[in-house]
Order: C-alpha cells, then sequence, then structure tokens
C-alpha cells in the first residue's frame, strides 16, 4: 500500500488534506513526487490534481504553512505554493484535466507519471498501469499522441530515461524520433517555448550522466532541435594530437565533465586540500537564474568548439587550424543562450567560457610555470570563471583522445588547474580578493580629471598588488604620481 511509503506520513500532504476535506475539495497527488514515493526517493516538488477550482485552495495552503503564494494562469486554473523551508519545498495545484482522476491521468506523459494517490481515501490511482513500467524500468508514452500533443515530453523522456537509469521503450522512442525528424509543431502548430526547452536541457546538463544525455538526444534528433550549432561539428575532423572529429570530441570532453563535477577527481588528478574541495564544490552547485554554475559549464563545453567547422582551414602540410574559432565561438555560444531565454548573467559566463576555453592549457604548454602577472590577467579575464576553466582544462586535454589518453600527457593541465583554483579561492574570489590600496576617489583628489587615466592606473595598482610587487598604499600612491606625470 501506499500509506507504508514515508511520503504517505508527510505533515505537508496531510495539511493538504485536511484543508481540501474542510473545501470539499477532492484532491490527488500525482507525478513525479508518487513515482519518486514509490522508487523509494524523497520528495521536495508536489503537483495536487484538484476538481475544480485549485486557486483558493493553494492560497490556503500558503497561510496554513507558510508559504509564498504564486498565481500561475488564472485560466488555466494553475497556481504555485513555495514552502520557506531548507529545501523550498514546491507544491503545484492545477484543475483536473477532465472529468474523472483517469482522463486527467490519461492526458499525462509517461505512464510512470501518471499514477495518482488520493489523499482522502488513501488508495492508488493506476489507470495507465504505470507501476508495472516502474518495476519494468520502461519510460512509456501514456497514449500514443502523447508526445505529438507537446514536443517538450520528447525530452523530457530522455531526461527521465539518464535520471532513473530506466530505457525508453521502442514505441516511445518512436514518438521521440518523430518529433526529431522535423520542426517542432503540436497538434495545433504550438511551438513549445524556448523557456521549456531550456529547462529540460539545463536540468539533463544538471545530471552527472549530461553526456550521455546529450548523446541520447542526438540519436534521437532532438539535440539540434535545441542546439542547431552542433550539427556541421559532427564530420569537423582535427589534427593529432585530437583523435576525435569536433563532435565526438565535445561528448569526450562532457564526458571529463560529469566525472569531474560529480567526484572532484579524475584519473590522476584530485585535490587534497579539503578547504579548496569544500569551495570548490559550494562554487559549482552557486545557483544561477535557470540552473547552477556546473550546469552551465557543461552548456559552454556543448558549444566550445561550435565555430570550428567555419574556421576551419589546411596548411600545405596537412596540418588543420581552426583560428580564432573560440573568439568566434564565444558570439555563437552567447547567441544561443540568448535564444534559449538564459539569463544575461548566464550569458555572459557562457560567453566567457567559450572565449577563454583555451587560456589554461596554454598556460600549461608554457616552458615554465605561469608568471604572477601571468596568472592575474588569467583572473582578470576569467572572472568568477575561473576555477571552471580550470577544470575544463584538464577535461578539454582528456577529450583528444578519450580512453587512450596516457598518464604522463595531461599533467601539466592537471598542475595548472590545481594552481589556478588554489590562486582564486585564495586570493581573486570575492571572500579572498584584498581590499583596493587605492580608489578613484583618492586619485581626484589628488589632482586627476575623471576620465580614462584614472581606470588605466587603477588597473595598473591592482595587477601589482594581486602580484606581489607591492603590498602598502605608499607604493601605490607612488605609482599613481608616476603614471599621473607620464599621462
Amino acid at each position: 500500500m501506499f500509506n507504508a511509503l514515508p511520503i504517505a506520513n508527510s505533515q505537508l500532504l496531510a495539511a493538504v488534506r485536511d484543508l481540501a476535506r474542510q473545501r470539499r475539495t477532492q484532491v490527488i497527488l500525482v507525478g513525479g513526487a508518487v513515482r519518486d514515493a514509490l522508487l523509494g526517493k524523497a520528495a521536495n516538488d508536489y503537483d495536487i490534481a484538484v476538481q475544480g477550482n485549485p486557486v483558493p485552495l493553494a492560497r490556503a495552503t500558503a497561510d496554513a504553512l507558510n508559504g509564498d503564494f504564486w498565481l500561475m494562469d488564472a485560466e488555466r486554473g494553475t497556481a504555485r505554493v513555495i514552502l520557506r523551508d531548507a529545501n523550498k519545498t514546491v507544491i503545484d495545484f492545477a484543475a483536473c484535466r477532465g472529468a474523472t482522476w483517469h482522463a486527467d491521468l490519461f492526458a499525462r506523459d509517461f505512464t510512470l507519471n501518471a499514477i495518482g494517490y488520493d489523499l482522502e481515501a488513501d488508495v492508488l490511482i493506476d489507470p495507465a498501469n504505470g507501476q508495472a513500467d516502474l518495476q519494468a524500468r520502461a519510460i512509456r508514452a501514456v497514449t500514443a499522441h502523447a508526445i505529438s500533443d507537446d514536443p517538450i515530453r520528447a525530452l523530457r523522456a530522455v531526461r527521465l530515461a539518464q535520471k532513473l537509469s530506466f530505457s525508453i521503450e521502442p514505441t516511445t522512442w518512436a514518438q521521440a524520433k518523430a518529433i526529431g525528424s522535423a520542426p517542432w509543431s503540436g497538434v495545433e502548430g504550438h511551438q513549445p517555448s524556448a523557456e521549456r526547452a531550456r529547462d529540460e536541457l539545463l536540468a539533463m546538463l544538471a545530471l552527472p550522466t549530461a553526456a550521455q544525455a546529450m548523446r541520447q538526444l542526438d540519436a534521437v534528433g532532438l539535440l539540434t532541435q535545441l542546439v542547431p550549432e552542433v550539427e556541421p561539428m559532427r564530420d569537423c575532423t582535427q589534427s593529432p594530437p585530437h583523435q576525435f572529429a569536433a563532435l565526438e570530441h565535445t561528448w569526450a570532453v562532457m564526458e571529463a565533465l560529469d566525472e569531474i563535477a560529480e567526484r572532484l577527481e579524475i584519473r590522476d588528478w584530485r585535490l587534497s586540500d579539503q578547504s579548496l574541495i569544500s569551495n570548490l564544490q559550494s562554487h559549482l552547485r552557486e545557483a544561477t537564474a535557470n540552473a547552477t554554475r556546473a550546469a552551465m559549464l557543461k552548456f559552454a563545453a556543448l558549444l566550445h568548439d561550435c565555430a570550428k567547422p567555419q574556421t576551419r582551414s589546411v596548411d600545405p602540410d596537412g596540418r588543420i587550424r581552426f583560428f580564432t574559432h573560440e573568439e568566434l565561438g564565444a558570439e555563437k555560444a552567447a547567441a544561443r543562450a540568448r535564444a534559449l531565454k538564459l539569463s544575461s548573467d548566464e550569458v555572459r559566463d557562457v560567453r566567457t567560457l567559450v572565449r577563454h576555453h583555451m587560456r589554461a592549457n596554454q598556460l600549461a604548454r608554457s616552458a615554465e610555470k605561469p608568471t604572477p602577472r601571468a596568472i592575474y590577467r588569467f583572473m582578470r579575464e576569467a572572472g568568477p570563471c575561473a576555477p571552471e576553466l580550470a577544470l575544463f582544462a584538464i577535461a578539454d586535454c582528456y577529450g583528444k583522445r578519450g580512453a587512450d589518453t596516457q598518464p604522463d600527457e595531461c599533467a601539466p593541465s592537471r598542475a595548472v588547474a590545481t594552481r589556478l583554483i588554489e590562486k582564486y579561492f585564495n586570493q581573486f574570489s570575492p571572500q579572498a580578493t584584498p581590499a583596493p590600496l587605492i580608489t578613484g576617489r583618492d586619485l581626484i583628489e589628488m589632482g586627476i580629471a575623471p576620465g580614462k587615466l584614472i581606470g588605466e592606473i587603477l588597473e595598473r595598482v591592482r595587477e601589482a598588488h594581486m602580484t606581489g610587487e607591492i603590498s602598502e598604499r605608499a607604493e601605490a600612491i607612488a605609482i599613481a604620481r608616476s603614471m599621473k606625470l607620464e599621462g
């Protein structure tokens, strides 16, 4: 019985049940929370289907549980309650999709999401036999038109398959492939919104198997619907030491990033300083507007070589080159990020990651260790993306030859990455960076007129300070006076 599962005793669901009972409103719990409970997993995202208008019940729930209420769609009758707990639990309320619970459940995407739990009667409602597919570990569309009704469900099938380690059963795969084979359109010519597509893509990139998810999206023809820039990469061959064409290299890089982001180690590389490990974990898990920094790193990795096909040239000796591909690629990646409705900060970071994805390995290839000035200038260009670029250097190296990479091939990349991570968190992060020795106000008081020179002086002083050339305010003032005379 469902009441044997932990979710059945949830105080949250008991409160919703009692509030519904007071209003003589019939409700069921549906979707992922039921699925996850049957799989023995915890949930912090609940969907409540309501017979009638769900808005009054949602408002009452927000009041009773001290949550925030959000009317999502008054016309369709959907509302959201976000609790102020540590997990920021979400409860969505929506009107029943039909005259009966069975009609509602048959209007959903996959059988494993079409299982309802009647909070009042304490019984499961499973008209599509979703429990059998849970046991079979299969993603199966509820109806033959479930995916054509909403093409986003094709993306969701891949995401759920990766998240749950399930397989997509053949008829559902065929439905998804039909969506991937032609421009998206729903039953009434509905074009899926960029925001919904973005959310599914970023949710896949947040998985520890993001590379596998992208491969599966590509196999079903959906990746080029989302990110058309990848298609020309497929047959874009490269010179040694690259072993793969650009797209296969991208998969190998993303596989390495999956491993690094999940465990903060790969083959012969790991951090030994526990404080650095903790800082890096927190940094990668930091929320952006739509995802996490780790997911945004993988998005940038997906596009890091997107300009190679159009910048490809071949020398007389047969060597293949891609001059300026990182610069052009940064703009193409930023344009795709904007098309997917990422935030301005996310677009900026994607551009930074693609533009400078080669910088750390350029430092690694130097005959000598990077100088303090070289590290400072890397940090200046990278900003808060410096840790990601350091990790990318390792992944990019392993991505050249994949499993055939020899133990010593990536040693310089690993060494530089470690040093950059140490320098960032110990000196350049917002929490570690020292206060400036001199400010623009100080310069104006010295008689320097507002303008370009003030910015140049402040940058010169900051570089000298961060590289250890100076450490005292008097030294900063001396630099300012010297530059004032020169300027």
